[in-house]
């Protein structure tokens, strides 16, 4: 029989899904804590899943146009309008399955085989593995921790090539949950400019920051260069109702409207118009939420500090790398010797990238007494590998 596809065939199955089959195994005798995640674990706002149960009853469980419900891409134009100031319609949006779909639409949309896209390492490994899919290349440039993991313009001029089709960017961060200021920003979509790059900003996490306003890329985008990613997941604790959306100009917006069809179709309706209701809808739900992962962060961040392990802030998004390169243990072998020996589920950073690879990733989308206990038992073990 004919083998399998070469590319599928090789590329490593995502970390974060491997730590969730092991912490199942592990919790069918013992309990664990969840730090491993990036799922909100709040509820669904009430006024929200009651939009759903409405809009099922009236029956809109049909097909939709690939682009989505027109009061979802007025809603959402309506919400990139509010949070950069730049006028933007419904031409300007495209609903997706989910905010990943918006990430491999705009890979199909923009690069040829071959292409390079300059991609952040460490990074959320699904970038990584719709591009390997779409026989693109991935170039990473470094995020590094003596840089607080904000990106170098000077390594991204010497990693730009004539292949280099496109720049992604993750603000707030996952895994590191750091902020671009607007400074930064600017300094990159002139970069973009300069080297006639398409630039992916995945600003999903835009709306739970910390200690500063978040900066999209797309007040500081003067050709219409940019594709911003957002959707319902995070923001509105909606990851199951799979709704992401991408604003860009309307050229783009009807070629990736018509690559939904071989794919996925369309989305669903009732939950379509659902988060339209959710966008246009009361807002305390949100900003409640912003502020209990910001207390959730500040919490962890004390536990590392009374273990003298405390490396820096991240500004948004709810995750932290933690060091634990002085163990002498991989980042995977880390994880499963916290799993087995301390019951705690975290992300090894190796799934992230190299840079990573010496941390694990912890998710703050988790009950207070979980990040206490959970940081304080990983801190345990990192002392306690550092003294054998």
């Amino acid at each position: 029989m004919k083998p399998f596809a070469s590319i599928p065939t090789r590329i490593p199955r995502s970390g974060i899904r491997e730590v969730m089959d092991l912490a199942w195994q592990v919790e069918k005798t013992e309990p664990v804590i969840h730090l491993e995640v990036g799922q909100p674990d709040f509820p669904t706002p009430a006024h929200i899943v009651e939009a759903a149960c409405r809009h099922l009853r009236e029956g809109h469980t049909k097909y939709v146009p690939n682009a989505g419900v027109d009061p979802l891409r007025r809603a959402a134009a309506r919400y990139f309008e509010r949070h950069s100031g730049v006028a933007t319609g419904p031409e300007n949006i495209l609903v997706t399955p989910g905010a990943v779909m918006s990430v491999s639409t705009a890979f199909m949309a923009t690069l040829e085989p071959g292409d390079e896209v300059l991609l952040p390492d460490p990074g959320w490994p699904n970038y990584h593995m719709a591009i390997e899919v779409l026989h693109g290349k991935a170039v990473c440039y470094t995020l590094r921790p003596e840089n607080q993991f904000l990106p170098d313009l000077d390594e991204l001029e010497k990693l730009v090539s004539p292949r280099t089709r496109l720049l992604l960017l993750c603000n707030p961060s996952n895994p590191t949950g750091q902020v671009y200021d607007a400074a930064l920003m600017q300094r990159l979509m002139a970069f973009a400019d300069r080297h006639d790059l398409y630039v992916l900003s995945d600003e999903i996490y835009g709306d739970i920051v910390f200690d500063q306003p978040h900066t999209s890329a797309l007040p500081f985008d003067r050709e219409g260069r940019s594709l911003i990613i957002s959707g319902m997941s995070k923001t509105y604790a909606m990851t199951g109702f799979r709704v992401g959306f991408t604003r860009a100009r309307p050229e783009y917006i009807e070629l990736a409207a018509k690559l939904q069809e071989p794919f996925v179709s369309c989305g669903s309706g009732f939950s379509q118009l659902a988060a339209a209701e959710a966008l246009d809808g009361p807002q305390d739900c949100v900003e409640q939420m912003r502020q209990a992962y910001q207390r959730r962060r500040d919490l962890a961040l004390e536990v590392l500090r009374q273990y003298d392990l405390y490396q820096y802030s991240p500004g948004g998004a709810f995750y932290l790398l933690i060091d634990i390169s002085s163990t002498g243990l991989s980042s995977r072998d880390f994880m499963v010797r916290l799993l087995n020996e301390k019951k705690v589920a975290v992300a090894p950073g190796s799934t992230f990238g190299e840079i990573s690879k010496g941390h694990v990733r912890i998710s703050i989308a988790s009950a207070e007494e979980n990040i206490r206990e959970g940081v304080k038992r990983i801190c345990e073990l990192v002392k306690e590998q550092q003294r054998n």
